[in-house]
């Protein structure tokens, strides 16, 4: 899979650069579907202007609460308000995103306004989903939200984005040999864990640290599985639950996703249906 060059970044800095007016909006647009999403969940908030109690921070990759430039946007859960901690440039991001569904990436839709769209539509409802008692997994539950976001966004851009998931997941099936894998959920669970510490080890602040991030190919590696996990789990779920959000909504919300387990089946019934 090819890395994500240096100049690749620089060319793409203007076309992911995110303003507060930006992000606001796609905070708008996904408010009125999290609340449908929520349900009885909703109603046990206390909404600001007939909305989930949700606001927008803008960031640097200097003051991001220590992601840089590798995570877009992180929240604190319990506050109330929630702020939603949003970088002013998303392009490290965006670029190990696309670069996970191979060389078929359909750049049109894989934009700012789709892109801002689908993260912040999760990560608004993440924080008034049920609580998983500290059981939850982002490639297993973090799916979720992911999916329902790309199942929001308008059809042409939505089959895109389901497309472009779909062969970011075969790939990782076939270059990772998850068939060879008995226990798939653990796998996922130690990308997850191993991404999570690359921020530690690479703070990508500036241009100068997103060029020796993008040289180091094992840590670009590292943090791009994650990319990859979540394309395997928003496919297994896709293919599971269907398209039409609203009819299965409910049951996954209040019943499968507070379980430990959620998604296990489902990534193992797409990797078998791969395999036959």
């Amino acid at each position: 899979m090819t890395l994500p060059s240096f100049t690749k970044y620089l060319e793409s800095k203007s076309h992911f650069a995110v303003t507060r007016e930006r992000a606001q909006s796609a905070l708008a647009w996904a408010q009125p579907l999290a609340m449908e999403a929520l349900g009885i969940h909703t109603q046990r908030q206390t909404l600001v202007e007939g909305e989930l109690p949700a606001y927008i921070v803008m960031t640097t990759p200097e003051t991001n609460g220590g992601w840089g430039e590798l995570m877009p946007v992180w929240f604190k859960p319990y506050e109330r308000p929630v702020p939603l901690y949003c970088l002013d440039n998303w392009t490290m991001f965006a670029l190990l995103y696309q670069s996970s569904f191979g060389e078929q990436a359909n750049v049109e839709t894989f934009n700012i306004e789709n892109l801002l769209r689908v993260v912040i539509g999760a990560d608004l409802l993440i924080p008034f989903l049920p609580s998983t008692d500290g059981a939850g997994r982002f490639l297993r539950h973090g799916a979720m939200p992911i999916l329902l976001s790309i199942l929001w966004l308008e059809p042409d851009a939505r089959e895109a984005w389901l497309a472009m998931h779909e062969r970011g997941a075969r790939k990782f099936a076939e270059e990772s040999r998850l068939e060879q894998i008995e226990n798939v959920s653990s796998y996922l669970e130690r990308i997850e864990n191993e991404a999570f510490l690359v921020p530690e080890q690479k703070r990508v602040v500036n241009e100068s640290a997103a060029r020796s991030f993008l040289d180091d190919a094992a840590h670009v590696n590292q943090y791009r599985a994650l990319f990859s996990g979540l394309c395997l789990s928003a496919t297994s779920l896709a293919a599971a639950l269907g398209t039409d959000w609203r009819r299965w909504i409910f049951q996954a919300v209040n019943v499968g996703y507070r379980t430990p387990e959620f998604g296990v089946t489902e990534i193992d019934a797409w990797l078998s249906s791969v395999r036959s």
